[in-house]
C-alpha cells in the first residue's frame, strides 16, 4: 500500500472498505429486488476512500491507481452526494481518464463538472486538459494520460509497439494518427493491417467517419491490394485496410508497390505472430513492405503483452520503441458462479480473495453444457449488453435457442432489428432461425457466418439494440464488440485446447463499453472444473513469434520437415510459410546462422537448413522472384508446375478464361485448372466429384450468384428448419471461406504467378499481359468491374452487386465512373430491402 496512505488509515481498514463497495457494487448488478438493506457505506467510510482514491490517483504504481479508479467509479454508483461526485470528477481528472468523466457527468445529467470550480481548482483543471491535448488535423483532442503517450511515441519514434488492455483508446488515436500521415502529405499511403476478412469492414468504417467528421477530400479508402487505381492517381492519398494476405499480395506486384509512397504501417494484433502459419505469413508480409517502403513507420498495437519490444526485435527496428499499459479505463469484476443442487453461488474474485456476494434460486434443466450456460445466463442476466462465449459455432447457436425457447425473449418490434431480420429472410430463408431470434433482442455470432449478416450483428449489438449475443473465437481477433456482461464456461480455443491466458483476458477485455460503463462482469462458471485457472498469475503473457519458435525451439523438426518434403511435398501451412521466409531471407543475404534465431543448442541444425535453403535456391528452375512473390509454397510445387507448362504442347489451354454464364470453354478450362491443383498442390487428394463440388460452387460464387443460390443448390435442403438448416448454412459458408476464397484463391495466385511467369519466359509477353485475374474473383465473389471496386470501398458483395446490375451499360468501366455514379444514385428508387439501401446509403455518404 502507497505509504502515504498508510499515513492516515491501516491496510486491512483500507481493505476491508474496497471490499465492502465491490460486494455492494455486484451485489446491487445481480440482486436488485432481493434486499433493500443490503450493506451500505456511512458517511465516515465515505471520506476515508475518498481520501484514498485522492493520494493513490497521484501514484505512478498502477496497482494504486486501479484502486483509486475502483472507489470514484463505484462510489457516486452507490452513493448519492454531490460531494462524491465532485471528489470522484477531480479524482478521474487526476488519473487521465477524461472518458470516465464524460460518462459519469452523463449519468448524473451534469452539463460540466467544471462549472463547481473554482480558484486553484479551475487552473488545475486548465492546466491538465492542455498536457493532455493534441491537434489532429486541424482540430484538438483530449486524450488520456495512455493516448497522449501513444501519440507523442508514434510522432517521435520511426517504430513503436503498444500492449494495453482492449479498453485503453488505442485504436481511437491511431486512426487520428494515420490520418495525419496521409494528410500532410497528398499522394501518400497509410496500411492498416487486420487479421482477417472479418475485421476490414468494421475498421474501413471507422475510418469512413473520421473522413467525414474532418470533413477531408481526395482521400482514396480500400481494402484491394491491386495497385493499378492505386498509382494511377499521384495526387490522391490512399488508405488500404488489409488483411495479412492482402499485403503480401500487393507487396509481390513489386514495380507498382514502389511507386507507393508508403508512410505507416500500422498492426492490428500484432500478438498473431504467434499464431502458426498465419503468424509466420504476418510476419513474412512485414518484413517485405520494408525492404519495399523502409522508411515507413511501424505501429504494432497488442492487447496485454508482457514483451512488446519483442517485435520491434523481430523486424530489426532500431529507432523503436516499447510502450506498456496496464491502467484501463474500464474495470472488469471477476465473478464466480458455483452451480449448487438447487442454487447459484456468486463469489468474486478480489486480490486473489473469493468473497461471497449472495445466492439465488436455480433449478438446473438438463446436464449439457450449452443449457447450463444459457440458464446460468437467463439467472443472472441484468438487462445489459452481455456476450456469452462458446467454444463452438454449432453450441454457440444452442446457447440462444435455449435462451430464446425459455418465453423470457419475445418480439421486441424494434425497427432496426426488424429491417435487419427481414433482410435476413429475404437473403437466407424464411426459415432461417437466426432471423426469429434477432427480433427478440437475440443473436449467434461465429466467422462461418455469412459476412453481411456477422457484421449486421456486431453492428446491433454495439448500439444496444441487440442484447445478448453468444460467440465464438472470432471475438477474440480484435472484433470490437464490447458488452457490459461476458459469461464463461471451460472455455476452448480450437478442438479440446483450453484457452490460454492470453486469449482469456483478450477476451475478458470485452467486458465493459469505454464511454458506457464503469466497469464490466466477467461471470466464470465452475471455475473449479476449467482445465486451467486464468486468475492464477500474471495477466500478461511472452509473445513468441511463430518463426522463432519453430526455429529456435523446434529446428530438428522443421529440418526434417525440409528433408522428407524433397521428393513427395506434403501440405503444412505452418512448415511452407517457413520455408517462403527463409529462402526470401537467404536471397536477400541472411543466413540463420548468426541470426536472432541461433542459441547454443541449435547451430549446427540452423547450418544444416542454411544448407538446404542453398540448395532449394540453387535447384528452382523458374525465375528466383518467384520464391518472393509466392508466399506458403514449396519450391518443389513450384519447380513441378513450372516444367508441367514446359512440356504442354498447348498452353492456350491452360490459360484461365473469363467466367461467363453461358459456362461453356470458360467453365471447362475452370474445371480442369481445379483439377490441376489437386494433382499439384493436394498430392492427387481430390477426386472427380470433389473437384465437381469445388469448381461448380466457385464459377457460380465469381459470377456473382447470390449466396441463397449457391447455399441451396440441392432444392431438397429447402426443406430444412431450425438448428439443420442453421448447420446448413454455416457448413456451407465454411467450404465457401475455407476452401474457395482461401485454399483455392491461394493456389490460383500460384497458377497464374507461374504461368505468367513462363510466358514471358518463352516471349509471349502478350499472352502473359493478358491472363485473366480469377484469384481475385474467387476471393470477392465477383467478376465485373463495378462490382470489384464497390467491394473495395468498403460495400457487401451483396450491395455491390446490386449496385454492378442496376449502373447499367457502359464501354469502358473505371472506378471514378462507378464513383461518381454512386454520389449521385437515388437509393430509394433501387428494388431491395430498407437494410441494404441503409448499408449503400452509409457507404454513399462517405465518398
Amino acid at each position: 500500500m502507497n505509504p502515504l496512505v498508510a499515513r492516515v488509515q491501516t491496510k486491512e481498514r483500507v481493505d476491508e472498505l474496497l471490499k465492502k463497495i465491490k460486494v455492494i457494487e455486484i451485489y446491487s448488478e445481480f440482486f436488485k429486488n432481493t434486499n433493500s438493506d443490503f450493506q451500505k457505506l456511512t458517511l465516515d467510510e465515505t471520506k476515508i476512500l475518498i481520501e484514498v482514491a485522492n493520494i493513490l490517483a497521484s501514484s505512478s504504481d498502477v496497482e494504486d491507481m486501479k484502486i483509486a479508479l475502483q472507489i470514484v467509479t463505484t462510489l457516486p454508483l452507490i452513493h448519492t452526494s454531490k460531494g462524491v461526485e465532485l471528489s470522484s470528477f477531480l479524482i478521474l481528472r487526476k488519473l487521465g481518464n477524461y472518458p470516465a468523466i464524460s460518462l459519469l457527468q452523463k449519468k448524473k445529467e451534469i452539463v460540466d463538472y467544471k462549472a463547481y470550480l473554482g480558484g486553484l481548482a479551475t487552473l488545475e483543471e486548465f492546466v491538465r486538459e492542455s498536457i493532455n491535448t493534441r491537434n489532429f488535423l486541424g482540430k484538438e483532442y483530449l486524450l488520456t494520460n495512455f493516448q497522449k503517450k501513444v501519440t507523442d511515441l508514434a510522432n517521435d519514434n520511426f517504430g513503436v509497439s503498444v500492449s494495453a488492455p482492449t479498453s485503453a483508446g488505442k485504436s481511437f488515436v491511431f486512426l487520428k494518427i494515420l490520418l495525419d500521415r496521409v494528410i500532410e502529405e497528398p499522394g501518400s499511403t497509410a496500411i492498416y493491417i487486420v487479421p482477417t476478412r472479418a475485421l476490414i469492414r468494421q475498421v474501413m468504417n471507422d475510418i469512413l467517419l473520421h473522413i467525414k467528421e474532418f470533413d477531408l477530400k481526395g482521400v482514396n479508402v480500400s481494402c484491394s491490394s491491386e495497385t493499378e487505381v492505386l498509382i494511377k492517381n499521384n495526387e490522391r492519398s490512399n488508405i488500404l485496410v488489409l488483411t495479412q494476405e492482402r499485403l503480401y499480395h500487393l507487396c509481390a506486384d513489386i514495380d507498382s508497390s514502389h511507386n507507393l509512397k508508403t508512410k505507416i504501417i500500422i498492426i492490428d494484433e500484432a500478438q498473431n505472430i504467434q499464431s502458426g502459419g498465419r503468424g509466420v505469413l504476418l510476419e513474412n508480409s512485414i518484413k517485405f513492405a520494408q525492404t519495399l517502403w523502409p522508411q515507413a513507420k511501424i505501429v504494432f498495437s497488442s492487447p496485454l503483452v508482457e514483451n512488446p519490444e519483442k517485435l520491434l526485435e523481430t523486424f530489426e527496428i532500431a529507432n523503436g520503441i516499447e510502450e506498456k499499459e496496464k491502467f484501463p479505463l474500464v474495470r472488469q469484476n471477476l465473478i464466480k458462479v458455483d452451480v449448487k443442487a438447487d442454487k447459484l453461488v456468486i463469489k468474486t474474485v478480489f486480490d486473489e480473495e473469493e468473497l461471497e456476494i449472495g445466492s439465488l434460486d436455480f433449478a438446473q434443466d438438463g446436464t449439457a453444457d450449452y443449457k447450463l450456460l444459457a440458464d446460468v445466463a437467463l439467472a443472472l442476466w441484468n438487462n445489459q449488453t452481455s456476450i456469452i462465449y462458446a467454444s463452438e459455432p454449432m453450441r454457440s447457436t444452442d446457447v440462444i435457442r435455449a435462451i430464446a425457447f425459455n418465453g423470457g425473449f419475445q418480439r421486441l418490434y424494434n425497427e432496426k432489428l426488424d429491417e435487419f431480420a427481414d433482410f435476413i429472410e429475404e437473403y437466407i430463408s424464411n426459415n432461417y432461425e437466426l432471423a426469429n431470434f434477432i427480433r427478440r433482442g437475440l443473436a449467434f455470432h461465429f466467422g462461418s457466418l455469412p459476412p453481411i449478416i456477422r457484421s449486421g450483428i456486431e453492428d446491433l449489438f454495439k448500439s444496444g439494440d441487440l442484447k445478448i449475443v453468444s460467440c465464438t473465437s472470432t471475438l477474440l481477433e480484435g472484433m470490437n464488440m464490447p458488452a457490459k456482461n461476458i459469461f464463461v464456461h471451460k472455455p476452448e480455443k480450437g478442438s479440446n485446447e483450453p484457452m490460454d491466458k492470453l486469449n482469456f483476458w483478450n477476451l475478458a477485455g470485452r467486458a465493459g463499453r469505454m464511454g458506457n460503463d464503469f466497469s464490466g462482469n466477467i461471470i466464470c462458471l465452475e471455475l473449479e472444473k476449467w482445465k486451467e485457472n486464468p486468475f492464477k498469475g500474471s495477466r500478461e503473457q511472452y509473445i513468441i513469434p511463430s518463426t522463432e519458435k519453430r526455429l529456435k525451439t523446434e529446428s530438428l523438426e522443421f529440418k526434417e520437415f525440409l528433408l522428407n518434403n524433397t521428393s513427395n511435398p506434403k501440405s503444412d501451412d505452418y512448415n511452407e510459410q517457413l520455408v517462403s521466409v527463409i529462402l526470401n531471407e537467404r536471397i536477400r543475404g541472411k543466413k540463420l546462422q548468426g541470426s536472432i534465431y541461433e542459441n547454443e543448442s541449435n547451430v549446427a541444425t540452423l547450418i544444416e537448413i542454411d544448407l538446404i535453403a542453398e540448395s532449394l535456391i540453387e535447384d528452382f528452375r523458374p525465375p528466383k522472384e518467384l520464391l518472393q512473390r509466392i508466399p506458403g509454397i514449396l519450391p518443389q510445387k513450384i519447380n513441378e508446375l513450372w516444367v508441367f507448362f514446359s512440356n504442354s504442347d498447348n498452353l492456350e489451354e491452360l490459360m484461365p478464361m473469363y467466367p461467363v454464364f453461358s459456362y461453356g470453354d470458360s467453365y471447362k478450362r475452370f474445371k480442369k485448372i481445379i483439377g490441376l491443383f489437386g494433382d499439384f498442390f493436394e498430392n492427387s487428394n481430390w477426386n472427380e466429384a470433389f473437384v465437381t463440388k469445388i469448381s461448380i460452387n466457385a464459377y457460380r460464387w465469381m459470377l456473382g450468384n447470390s449466396l441463397s443460390s449457391i447455399i441451396f443448390y440441392d432444392k431438397k435442403s429447402l426443406t430444412k428448419k431450425e438448428r439443420s438448416l442453421t448447420s446448413l448454412v454455416k457448413s456451407q459458408v465454411e467450404f465457401l471461406n475455407n476452401t474457395i476464397r482461401y485454399k483455392i484463391v491461394k493456389y490460383m495466385q500460384v497458377y497464374t504467378e507461374v504461368l505468367k511467369a513462363y510466358l514471358i519466359f518463352v516471349n509471349k509477353n502478350d499472352d502473359a499481359e493478358k491472363l485473366v485475374n480469377l484469384a481475385a474473383y474467387l476471393e470477392y465473389g465477383a467478376c465485373t468491374v463495378p462490382a470489384l471496386e464497390f467491394m473495395a470501398i468498403g460495400l457487401p458483395r451483396e450491395a455491390a452487386l446490386l449496385l454492378s446490375s442496376n449502373l447499367g451499360y457502359r464501354e469502358v468501366y473505371t472506378a471514378e465512373i462507378c464513383m461518381d455514379w454512386l454520389k449521385i444514385l437515388d437509393v430509394e428508387s433501387l428494388n431491395t430491402s430498407v437494410y441494404m439501401k441503409k448499408q449503400i446509403t452509409t457507404v454513399q455518404n462517405s465518398i
